[in-house]
């Protein structure tokens, strides 16, 4: 739903600034903050947008929550505002909405693109960004507009059922009630229908009490009924508008709606007869339902009236309790929805999520408008702040990381020992799954030593001296975890020369990934060396000798050598392949990484460890 947005906002001055050229990825774990931290104080007059009339009681809630969301929440790659809001005002395209309750609250957003102005501050590129809704009276879901009026709207809130990435996977993902802030409370995520993806919310109202109503068959073939004459008026005074003097075109689009409407007629009879005995059920109908649904179909089954019954994906048709919608004109809430949007591999939504359910506090929320009592004399405090960080653990080296370090043909070290099992890589960034994971450092049964999980991540050293030698031997050992699967994407190393971060003018690509049963597995190495011309561009595959996936830890380890232009690869120390004329002599790689794409199953997880790079 639209809102009315009440407070213009400056943009402020940043006070962390960032290399020219903001991307997204470069600030994404940096904490830039608010715009502006706005302490509202609350108002003292009320406001008025069509027929509803906000008091300033409302309106200062709206501070209130404005002021709440700052306290729990600090922006992390992105800059953030809030702003107030109430229902939307009534146009051309939402007359459907005229008869929601009034609704008002606060929303922050975070801008995640952004750019320098001329003063060097960072602001907003574009308006794209990420947000959290504390609202007050607020409907989530769709309209159903051919049966909302102007005195009742009908809506759905299509749920993990029609989820595009699998309702168990997606119900894992956003089921909320795992969360013990959030437990006490109704919570439930709905489907974008239009973008994809979903919003997930928390309610807050009297005693759980929804002031949602999920209607019956009966009563859905009712208000069809009664939606029929609505559309066969409003359609015939386009036609009349549109066609005005030419009888012919009137006539004949008015034959072909007679013809539309009869049809309508005859599926909701059809429907009666079919479900005669069974009105007082739930009605399920499809996503966003309409009075096209009458003309072939089954409005509460997939297929037709003629097919058997399938209500698989089909979800409740609701209204607001007109008792409850009634009350929202009072100065108190009747119900408050906590919403926000993310996604579990994006590092500014999921910070944004994470911040809400451990940080919100939804008991004072809650207790602070329906039972005032327990909080009474009490300021609102989340339960932990926003600027309180994981303390970064450092274990003691490995005798064979400091022989390493004191080694000054040494380049780069790195087994992971200083950091601690179930802890993300020390000097390490990681991207983040599709569902939010990250790479970590865990021990494997039967081998000695720590090992960074390798899945579907890009893991990639803060710590590595730029540029590399320009001859030099570069290893690390590589464990592909028992019954891998076979054929699933592999890890890939990367070697770039880049130009900016993230930009490789040149680089190198070695994908290993294990054969099953005994079997070798597969290297494919990808070299794109443009300039000067004659050096290595392309792909070529070759046998990655016993690397399988029979074994408890099927262990290799991968040795990469530059010698002026010559290029080796080794599986432990068999040569796999040999470039005479592969890079420049003088070209010198700045930047090193790990990835696996697309690898969520449990056992597709690889290990990687004892990396190093030693001057030749």
């Amino acid at each position: 739903m639209k809102n009315i947005i009440l407070v213009c906002c400056v943009f402020f001055p940043v006070s962390v600034l960032f290399a020219q050229g903001v991307s997204k990825q470069s600030i994404e774990d940096s904490v830039i903050g608010w715009m502006k931290v706005y302490n509202f104080k609350g108002v003292k007059t009320g406001m008025k947008v069509d027929d509803k009339l906000y008091s300033a009681n409302q309106v200062s809630i709206c501070d209130s929550f404005a002021n709440w969301i700052q306290a729990s929440y600090i922006p992390k790659g992105g800059l953030g505002d809030v702003k107030k809001t109430v229902s939307e005002k009534l146009g051309l395209y939402n007359q459907h909405t005229a008869s929601l309750p009034q609704s008002y609250g606060a929303y922050a957003k975070i801008y995640v693109f952004l750019k320098y102005n001329n003063s060097h501050k960072l602001v907003p590129e574009n308006n794209l960004g990420a947000f959290w809704n504390v609202i007050a009276n607020q409907v989530p879901g769709w309209p159903i507009r051919d049966i909302s009026t102007a005195t009742q709207y009908y809506f759905t809130m299509p749920s993990y059922e029609s989820a595009t990435g699998g309702e168990e996977q997606t119900k894992k993902i956003h089921d909320l009630a795992k969360s013990p802030n959030i437990k006490p409370y109704t919570s439930f995520w709905v489907k974008d229908i239009e973008a994809g993806g979903g919003t997930d919310y928390v309610m807050l109202c009297k005693d759980n009490r929804s002031p949602f109503i999920k209607l019956t068959k009966g009563e859905y073939l009712e208000l069809l009924e009664k939606a029929i004459p609505r559309f066969y008026e409003t359609e015939k005074k386009k036609i009349y508008e549109k066609e005005q003097g030419n009888q012919k075109s009137i006539t004949y689009f008015m034959k072909y709606l007679d013809e539309k409407t009869e049809r309508f007629n005859t599926g909701l009879k059809k429907a009666r007869e079919r479900y005669r005995s069974r009105l007082g059920e739930i009605a399920l109908t499809s996503r966003q339902p309409s009075l096209y649904d009458l003309e072939f179909g089954d409005v509460f089954s997939n297929g037709t009236l003629n097919d058997p019954e399938s209500t698989s994906g089909r979800v409740p048709v609701y209204k607001v309790d007109p008792v409850m919608a009634e009350l929202c004109k009072k100065d108190k809430p009747q119900w408050i929805l906590v919403s926000w949007w993310w996604s579990p591999n994006d590092a500014v939504e999921k910070h944004l999520h994470e911040s809400i359910i451990n940080n919100f506090n939804f008991d004072y929320v809650y207790n602070f408008f329906f039972d005032p009592e327990k909080v009474k004399g009490t300021t609102y405090k989340p339960l932990r702040s926003p600027y309180s960080k994981e303390a970064v653990v450092v274990t003691q080296s490995s005798e064979t990381s400091k022989k390493n370090m004191a080694d000054k043909n040494i380049h780069f070290f790195e087994d992971f020992s200083t950091t601690g099992i179930g802890k993300k890589p020390i000097g390490w960034k990681t991207t983040l799954g599709a569902d939010g994971s990250t790479s970590i450092i865990t021990n494997l049964d039967g081998l000695a030593g720590n090992w960074a999980v390798m899945s579907d991540y890009i893991l990639t050293p803060g710590q590595l001296k730029k540029p590399l030698p320009q001859n030099f031997t570069l290893s690390y050992d590589l464990v592909a975890a028992q019954n891998f699967t076979w054929g699933a994407k592999g890890l890939t190393f990367q070697l770039s020369k880049e130009t900016s971060p993230g930009n490789a003018e040149s680089f190198l690509k070695l994908k290993l990934r294990p054969g099953f049963d005994g079997r070798d597995g597969e290297a494919t190495l990808e070299t794109k060396f443009p300039a000067p011309p004659g050096y290595a561009n392309g792909t070529k595959w070759f046998v990655a000798t016993g690397f399988s996936n029979n074994k408890k830890n099927n262990r290799i380890t991968v040795t990469i050598k530059k010698k002026e232009e010559m290029l080796l690869v080794f599986i432990d120390k068999i040569k796999i392949a040999e470039y005479e004329k592969a890079i420049p002599a003088a070209l010198l790689f700045n930047a090193m990484s790990f990835f696996v794409s697309g690898n969520t199953a449990e056992p597709d997880k690889m290990y990687i460890s004892n990396i190093t790079i030693s001057k030749d």
